[in-house]
C-alpha cells in the first residue's frame, strides 16, 4: 500500500484461471464504494503470487485453491466453479448426459485447472499419461477451447469458461460422479493488511455470497 499522504493504491495479483466475471463483480463494487483507493490488477503464475504477496510486492491475490497452500497466508475462500468436459458441437461423447471417465480413453485428452481437483486430478492420473491414452496441460483456456472446436481433443476445464465458448463450437456435459469442485479464494498476509486490503476483502465475500444465492 501507498504511504498515508499519498492516493491509497491496491496491488493485486490474479492468477489467470480466476479471471472471470465474479471477478470483475468485485472489481466494479469496489470501483463504486471506494473510487478513491486505485486498483492495480497483475496477471501472475501462482508461484509468483505468493512470492509477491510474502516480500511485498503485492497486497493480495486471486488464486484456486488447490494450487496455494501455504500456511503463511490467510486464504478466505470466495467461490467455486465445477470441473466440466469440453467436446467439439458433434462429438458422440454428447450423447452421455454425463461422461465416465472410461469414455475419455479413445481421445487425446487436454486440461486446464486440473491441479485445483484433487480426486478428479488423481483418477485422471491413474487412467492417462500413457503413450497410448496421451494427456496435456495447457497453458489457457483459449488454447485448449480452440483445439477441442477443431476436433483435435476433448478437454476437462471449469464448466463456467466452457459455457462462454459455445459460440467456438464448442459443447460442454458434466462428468460423471461429479461434481468436481474448484475453489477461488482471495489470499492476504495474516498480520498487518492495511485497511483498505481489508475492506476489499469485505466486498469480495459479499459478492460471493451474492453469486452463491
Amino acid at each position: 500500500m501507498s504511504a498515508p499522504d499519498q492516493t491509497p493504491i491496491l496491488k493485486l495479483a490474479v492468477s489467470a484461471d480466476t479471471l472471470s466475471p465474479r471477478l470483475a463483480s468485485v472489481l466494479a463494487l469496489q470501483r463504486a464504494e471506494e473510487p478513491a483507493t486505485i486498483i492495480l490488477p497483475q496477471e501472475v503464475a501462482a508461484r509468483d503470487l505468493i512470492r509477491g504477496i510474502e516480500d511485498g510486492t503485492y497486497d493480495a491475490g486471486i488464486a484456486l485453491a488447490a494450487t496455494t497452500t501455504v500456511f503463511a497466508m490467510y486464504a478466505q475462500p470466495l467461490w467455486a466453479d465445477e470441473l466440466a468436459l469440453a467436446v467439439p458441437l458433434r462429438s458422440p461423447l454428447l450423447a452421455y448426459p454425463e461422461v465416465p471417465l472410461d469414455a475419455l480413453l479413445r481421445y487425446p485428452l487436454l486440461h486446464w485447472c486440473l491441479r485445483a481437483c484433487d480426486g478428479l486430478s488423481q483418477q485422471v492420473t491413474a487412467r492417462f499419461g500413457s503413450e497410448m491414452h496421451p494427456i496435456k496441460e495447457v497453458t489457457s483456456f483459449d488454447l485448449l477451447a480452440v483445439q477441442v472446436a477443431a476436433g483435435f481433443a476433448v478437454g476437462i476445464a471449469p464448466r463456467s469458461q466452457i459455457a462462454r465458448a459455445h459460440g467456438w463450437g464448442v459443447a460442454m456435459r458434466p462428468l460423471a460422479n461429479g461434481p468436481y469442485l474448484i475453489g477461488t479464494q482471495l489470499l492476504r498476509k495474516p498480520h498487518g493488511s492495511a485497511r483498505a486490503v481489508e475492506r476489499f476483502a469485505e466486498r469480495a465475500v459479499k459478492v460471493a455470497a451474492t453469486e452463491a444465492a
